[in-house]
């Protein structure tokens, strides 16, 4: 999220920019808007609560211009389905689901009319993988795939984008959020050595101006990905269920 409202206050676009930790949002918004001279807003908003997440509609609703929407948000657990409280799994609907659903919803209408504008909904490798330990991560990722991917279809000839945007491993806070030691989790490891976030938003906006709806950063990952349509699922459940010491490694 942090390297996409980099790139576009460089590009000279005004940003609202949303997420729950307050201090760091605060602190991007204030940097960019003095380096690039432009305007940060910043709304704090967890997701997964219908309340705050209205109250972001509501003020997206009022951006008649808005040229470019990026739904970035989301996290990750490792434990099986049913050792999970319910909870967490309807959490992870909201952020990765529900919220993305209601927000290309509230800015169609006006991009649209207008003609002109973009959605970038980011969603993972995990979408095209079975995740044993990430069934809700895995599950929730191929819907936002499908769901980006069929707006685009209704989209076509009227001037608007959409593209669902799949990275791999990728250098964030991601992990380590999740627990890990980012020097041992990022160790370059052939296939699945890690991007940095400036990476894969370079190739997303390129790809965006090309038209490209399906977004996967990476020879490798693109490699990965099809190599998975020839292998039978048989061993594709082999792969994913081999015992690993680092996880998470879909993206």
């Amino acid at each position: 999220g942090a390297a996409f409202a980099r790139q576009f206050a460089k590009q000279g676009y005004d940003l609202i920019l949303t997420g729950r930790r307050k201090e760091r949002i605060a602190s991007l918004a204030e940097t960019l808007s003095k380096s690039h001279n432009i305007e940060a807003e910043v709304v704090i908003a967890e997701l997964s609560d219908d309340r705050q997440l209205d109250l972001l509609l509501d003020r997206v609703r009022t951006v008649t211009g808005l040229e470019v929407l990026v739904n970035n948000a989301g996290f990750a657990n490792e434990n099986p389905f049913h050792e999970e409280p319910v909870t967490t799994h309807e959490m992870m609907l909201k952020v990765h689901n529900l919220a993305p659903v209601k927000l290309c919803h509230a800015v169609l209408p006006n991009m649209v009319a207008r003609r002109k504008g973009a959605i970038i909904n980011v969603s993972s490798m995990a979408a095209f993988l079975p995740l044993p330990g990430e069934a809700m991560y895995s599950g929730t990722k191929a819907f936002l795939k499908s769901f980006t991917e069929s707006i685009h279809l209704e989209l076509r000839g009227t001037g608007v984008r959409a593209q669902v945007l799949c990275p791999g491993m990728t250098r964030t806070d991601f992990h380590e959020r999740m627990g890990y030691d980012p020097k041992a989790f990022y160790r370059d490891s052939g296939m699945l050595k890690a991007m940095t976030a400036e990476e894969v938003v370079q190739v997303s906006l390129r790809d965006l101006e090309r038209g490209k709806v399906l977004c996967v950063p990476g020879r490798s990952r693109k490699m990965l990905r099809l190599l998975m349509k020839f292998l039978p699922q048989s061993a594709i459940y082999k792969i994913v269920s081999a015992p690993s010491k680092t996880k998470g490694q879909a993206g």
